[in-house]
């Protein structure tokens, strides 16, 4: 041997390959159980409890550990700018609604999907969907998770007693279009001596009834006031002064009862989500006979409309993309992957929320599970999955969620007798120029 005599050499030696073979072992452990820590956002508790759960139960080997936190929508985006601003805890992954996803995704705030590892094939997803995730330059910033169309859910007990039928199609039939829907409110009305109103609040009419306006609330800088909002303003006025409507604002206490008690309410224009987290927990009972729960029927109402819905993005400047672009195709099912898909799929068979993706919703829309006695068994995803087809956001600007909210306020003030038709609308457009100074109001 060449060091055959020399014993420090030889020790040298040894040492130099006991420091390699430690080196090439925590090669190993590094990419065994080295998995990147991504930090997640969601809008509440349960979406919380829910995706930690399937993260802990899934068999497949992820490339990441998520600290899941749930954030009010309503406080997001201060909580995004403190975050930001710190330094300190800024998610990688984060949910975003109809309400705050143009602003999101029209920013830097947001990474294009492509820099995530990600290949969204738009045809996967309900067009809509799509739609709100792509921004004016063409570029996909989010996927979509859940969708959440729109569907009318009115009293079986209700509808036999004033209608005479309580069958889905034959309801239907009646409320297919605006006016149908006010003749049977007036039907309900008369049949019930006045005990029985269709709806809890003007409210609950909006996004439906404004869901074929061809035109935004805001274009070139100004404000659109169209000839399909003062529709709006005068349905919403008839219906109202023939007391055919309560004036109740949508969550609160007065609409939330509307849904257990046993006379008032016929109807609620809801979605998968609302049905699941807000009417199934307000009805009052858990089986047939209890509060008002197997009492609903499902059918598609007047109007085509998107409720909601939620999309997962990355943020723009995360550290860990990749991690974050495994995060968010396992959820929402924008894989080739066959064994991830399926995972994507049992999440949503798991939690019978509505899936965004229509490959997913394909495979599991007849699934009998989603035969739900809270709707006298009716196939509630079979329901979502027609009214999902036909909804357009082709139309959403970073204004709407605010002056949504401003023109409702004046709605309910109008429904209720405080304000003329037209002194509402002349009060909204003032909030709205005093609000948002940059745009300009006829």
């Amino acid at each position: 041997m060449i060091f055959g005599g020399n014993k420090f050499l030889r020790r040298i030696i040894s040492l130099v390959l006991t420091a390699a073979m430690l080196f090439s072992m925590m090669a190993v452990l590094s990419s065994c159980g080295g998995k990147s820590k991504i930090i997640v956002w969601v809008y509440s508790d349960e979406y919380r409890a829910e995706l930690e759960e399937f993260l802990k139960s899934t068999p497949l080997d992820l490339s990441f550990e998520a600290n899941i936190r749930a954030v009010n929508s309503a406080d997001f985006a201060e909580e995004l700018q403190k975050a930001i601003d710190s330094g300190e805890d800024i998610p990688d992954v984060f949910m975003l609604s109809p309400d705050n996803i143009k602003k999101y995704i029209e920013s830097d705030l947001t990474a294009d999907v492509s820099d995530l590892g990600l290949e969204v094939t738009i045809e996967r997803y309900f067009p809509y969907v799509a739609q709100a995730a792509t921004d004016s330059h063409g570029h996909v910033k989010a996927v979509g998770w859940q969708a959440d169309p729109g569907i009318f859910m009115y009293r079986r007990s209700m509808a036999k007693a004033y209608l005479g039928t309580d069958n889905p199609d034959d309801i239907q039939a009646m409320i297919s279009n605006w006016d149908g829907f006010y003749a049977t409110a007036k039907k309900v009305s008369e049949a019930s001596e006045g005990k029985t109103r269709m709806l809890a609040g003007q409210e609950d009419m909006l996004r439906p009834f404004l869901a074929s306006d061809s035109q935004p609330w805001v274009r070139d800088g100004r404000l659109v006031f169209s000839p399909r909002k003062q529709a709006y303003v005068d349905y919403m006025q008839k219906m109202a002064g023939d007391h055919l409507i309560y004036t109740a604002e949508q969550w609160s206490e007065a609409w939330l009862q509307g849904i257990s008690d046993t006379q008032s309410v016929f109807g609620y224009f809801s979605s998968g989500i609302c049905m699941l987290y807000v009417m199934k927990k307000a009805c009052g009972g858990k089986m047939k006979g209890e509060g008002s729960y197997g009492d609903w029927a499902v059918v598609p109402g007047p109007a085509d409309y998107c409720w909601g819905g939620s999309w997962f993005a990355a943020y723009g400047e995360s550290k860990n993309k990749d991690a974050a672009g495994d995060f968010i195709s396992l959820f929402t099912g924008c894989t080739d992957d066959a064994t991830r898909l399926d995972q994507s799929i049992r999440y949503f068979r798991t939690s019978g929320e509505f899936a965004a993706s229509s490959e997913i919703v394909s495979q599991v829309r007849y699934d009998p599970q989603f035969e739900d006695s809270f709707i006298g068994g009716q196939n509630y995803y079979q329901q979502l999955s027609v009214a999902a087809k036909e909804i357009s956001m082709t139309n959403m600007t970073t204004y709407d969620s605010d002056i949504g909210s401003i023109f409702c306020t004046y709605m309910n003030q109008c429904a209720g007798g405080l304000k003329t038709a037209d002194q509402a609308v002349s009060d909204f457009k003032t909030s709205v120029s005093v609000a948002f100074p940059e745009l300009s109001v006829d």
